[in-house]
């Protein structure tokens, strides 16, 4: 499976897209050394629904001063990180994994400005598994009392911390760099900003936290459907719509048309919950 997958997919070499959000990854070590000049003024991020997310200036500022070190570090060590790209829409985590102590992951091919986000959830993941998480997500390795670092942040706890620095990096783009919108990343910042992220992993990565989903949802009951009719509101789905499969059921939009009609469910497979 992941030979095919390899085989299939072409790795990045080279150029990193032509994104704005690419352009901050190639000029990243030169910020490093001749300092950041003032952000652009941040605007509104709207879908296709009205659906409106107005990023915090302030917010935005911090978001680039952790962000450029970590880019840096990236572009320093290419080793780290890998990219691979295919046809189809992703989420960072659907195809990622750890080889010979490099992170690698599939992007879609033409989707630049998504490689950022795509390259920074990588090296989230693979500082985790080396145990140097702390510079780089210092509040998943929160200290104890005595100034000693405390337990790492691990499963879902973890995933929720890494994936709102990638909801607010992409906030970054979409709100100050005008960067390319994209469904897989919009759906992730959408939920997040709303209040839904647990849902929204909870829903793309059912399987990989089955026990989790189980307990939250039954703990929850109201969650899965106030999730279900916000998605649909803001999405013109029922749920994610880019998780393996979902653009090849019967009714479901193409995936590279967020919110542009009718999909397949992805919340009626969340385990034991009632849609209604």
């Amino acid at each position: 499976m992941r030979t095919k997958r390899i085989q299939k997919a072409r790795r990045s070499v080279g150029t990193r897209g032509v994104g704005a959000m690419s352009f901050l990854l190639a000029m990243a070590t030169l910020a490093a050394c001749a300092g950041t000049p003032p952000l652009p003024q941040t605007r509104s991020v709207i879908t296709l629904t009205g659906e409106r997310v107005q990023a915090d200036p302030e917010a935005m500022v911090e978001v680039d001063r952790w962000l450029r070190p970590q880019l840096a570090e990236i572009e320093r060590n290419p080793d780290l990180v890998r990219v691979l790209q295919e046809d189809r829409p992703l989420y960072p985590w659907q195809t990622f994994e750890i080889l010979d102590g490099t992170a690698q992951l599939t992007v879609q091919r033409g989707q630049g400005d998504a490689e950022t986000p795509f390259r920074l959830y990588a090296h989230f993941r693979l500082m985790a598994e080396t145990g140097e998480l702390a510079r780089w997500l210092p509040e998943a390795v929160p200290e104890t009392e005595d100034g000693r670092a405390g337990p790492a942040a691990e499963g879902l706890e973890l995933e929720r911390l890494i994936l709102r620095r990638i909801s607010d990096v992409w906030l970054l783009g979409r709100s100050v760099f005008d960067t390319t919108p994209y469904g897989p990343l919009d759906e992730l910042l959408y939920s997040n900003e709303a209040g839904f992220l647990d849902e929204f992993i909870l829903t793309t990565q059912r399987e990989r936290f089955e026990e989790e989903a189980t307990a939250h949802f039954e703990a929850n009951p109201d969650r899965a459907e106030a999730f279900r009719a916000w998605f649909m509101r803001v999405f013109e789905r029922p749920g994610p719509g880019f998780m393996d499969g979902a653009a090849d059921e019967p009714g479901a939009e193409p995936a590279d048309e967020p919110g542009a009609g009718p999909a397949a469910d992805p919340m009626a497979a969340v385990p034991d919950v009632r849609l209604g």
